[in-house]
């Protein structure tokens, strides 16, 4: 099985890794961490990258990282094809309504089940 994991920089990336690490290995599957490069500033996404392959070096998951150029939700479903992943897993931001407008795309444009963790998600834990 295969996660695919879009990432908006570190700290979306610190909020949710140590989740979707355990999600990956409760469904023993290998994740994808996707970051969308639009400013040309790729050094959110390498910072991202290594927090997610820090948790998941951890948590014994194998990763591959990918960055690409281009607009997010179209980006997003392209990858998920190319890798066939069987599942893809976003964040939902408190306050964002341009990321909460993207996640709901998504729902609507992926051929794959998307799941979103939902703001908050640390106090389900408590």
């Amino acid at each position: 099985m295969k996660l695919l994991v879009p990432t908006a920089g570190p700290v979306p990336a610190a909020e949710k890794a140590e989740y979707v690490s355990k999600l990956a290995r409760s469904l023993e599957a290998e994740m994808i961490v996707l970051h969308i490069v639009q400013d040309n500033n790729e050094e959110a996404g390498k910072e991202a990258f290594g927090i997610f392959e820090k948790q998941c070096n951890k948590d014994k998951i194998k990763i591959k990282t990918i960055t690409k150029h281009g607009e997010i939700t179209p980006t997003i479903t392209k990858v998920a094809k190319a890798e066939d992943v069987d599942l893809i897993v976003m964040g939902a931001s408190a306050g964002r309504v341009v990321a909460e407008w993207f996640a709901a795309d998504i729902l609507e444009r992926s051929k794959v089940p998307v799941v979103i963790i939902p703001m908050g998600f640390e106090d389900l834990f408590d």
